[in-house]
């Protein structure tokens, strides 16, 4: 497994969801036309506290998947446009430029680098993952285990 530590988290290529006061960390590898990468954020998101997620959107299912990040980023609000295609599969109106395919061109290739094979990739703010897929609970948990507090 490749360490993933939060000082290294490229963060201004991510989109932040903050949830209550922030305590962990959590990067989450996701691509937008992954059904597991929509699932794990629409399932059980509402009961977690005390996390920031930083969602780095992906292209590696493909080109379609390129061009929607590219609009999510380009949206508004991409926190809002995340969660309108995860909850409702409602796409963004937003054109993105390239500057934005750039960002998710980044985002796949630090994907690759850190030898990820599988979205969704979580890696905890102390650098532990990737994990895969996982519940509300289970993430919970690991954090328990794994992180302090950053």
């Amino acid at each position: 497994m490749e360490k993933f530590d939060f000082d290294a988290w490229p963060t201004d290529d991510s989109i932040k969801i903050k949830l209550g006061a922030g305590q962990y960390k959590v990067a989450v590898f996701v691509d937008p036309n992954c059904p597991w990468c929509k699932r794990f954020f629409e399932e059980d998101i509402d009961k977690l506290t005390d996390i920031d997620f930083y969602v780095f959107l992906t292209s590696v299912l493909g080109e379609e998947s390129e061009e929607l990040s590219a609009a999510i980023y380009a949206s508004k609000n991409p926190h809002e446009a995340w969660k309108n295609w995860i909850m409702n599969e409602e796409k963004p109106k937003a054109a993105a430029g390239e500057a934005l395919r750039e960002i998710v061109d980044r985002n796949t290739k630090l994907f690759d680098e850190l030898k990820n094979e599988t979205v969704p990739a979580v890696y905890l703010g102390n650098g532990d993952g990737p994990f895969g897929f996982m519940t509300a609970l289970e993430l919970v948990s690991k954090i328990e285990h794994l992180c302090k507090k950053l």
